[in-house]
């Protein structure tokens, strides 16, 4: 039971481990994610950035992740759990993360593997709210291109708490199962934890 209950953790703990204040949450107003982040930080620690408001957040701004409101090197770390899949422009988003990190600054995302084995039977990722999906691969280049050096990618069964749009949460625990029987290259979701470099090679 107890490595039962820490699996259940795992991405929550990989995601918010190496945050550090000041943190902004992007596209934190759906799920609870944010809730998580609440309990490890203070409000005067969080910024919550998000295109509209579905639930009250701490220090909510809304705006767009593509142009952010904020000024150069504003924060330590960002947060985005389940939100580039549903920016079209992802390369702005991740141009902008740059830009209002800090030097050596914190960035932790986490999004749908476009080659898992659940979206391979079902297609359920491939919906008109996911624009932007991504295999491992393709994520890891297209971070390090924009100016991220990779600290961690893990890939792990979804879990409710980024998990507002699902259809059919009843199966959630049979995927937990069929997921610890899976490669990495056909797990579910992703998580990235970058650093900020100096520079970025893309153009």
């Amino acid at each position: 039971m107890i490595m039962e209950a820490e699996k259940k953790h795992t991405r929550i703990d990989s995601l918010l481990a190496s945050l550090q204040p000041l943190v902004l949450d992007v596209g934190g107003s759906a799920g609870t994610l944010h809730e998580e982040l609440r309990k490890r930080f203070t409000p005067e620690q969080l910024i919550s950035l998000d295109i509209e408001i579905l639930n009250v957040r701490t220090n909510q701004v809304l705006g767009d992740g593509q142009k952010m409101p904020f000024r150069n090197e504003a924060f330590k770390s960002i947060l985005a759990g389940e939100t580039i899949e549903h920016i079209a422009d992802y390369r702005a988003f991740l141009r902008e993360c740059w830009r209002v990190l800090r030097p050596n600054g914190v960035l932790a995302l986490s999004t749908p593997n476009k080659k898992s084995w659940f979206n391979r039977i079902t297609h359920s990722y491939e919906h008109p709210l996911h624009v932007s999906l991504f295999t491992p691969a393709q994520l890891r280049k297209v971070l390090e291109e924009e100016g991220f050096s990779i600290q961690k990618m893990e890939l792990f069964p979804y879990t409710m708490e980024s998990s507002d749009g699902a259809k059919h949460k009843w199966v959630f625990p049979v995927r937990d199962f069929v997921h610890a029987l899976m490669p990495d290259s056909l797990r579910e979701d992703m998580v990235f934890v970058c650093r900020k470099k100096t520079q970025r090679t893309s153009s």
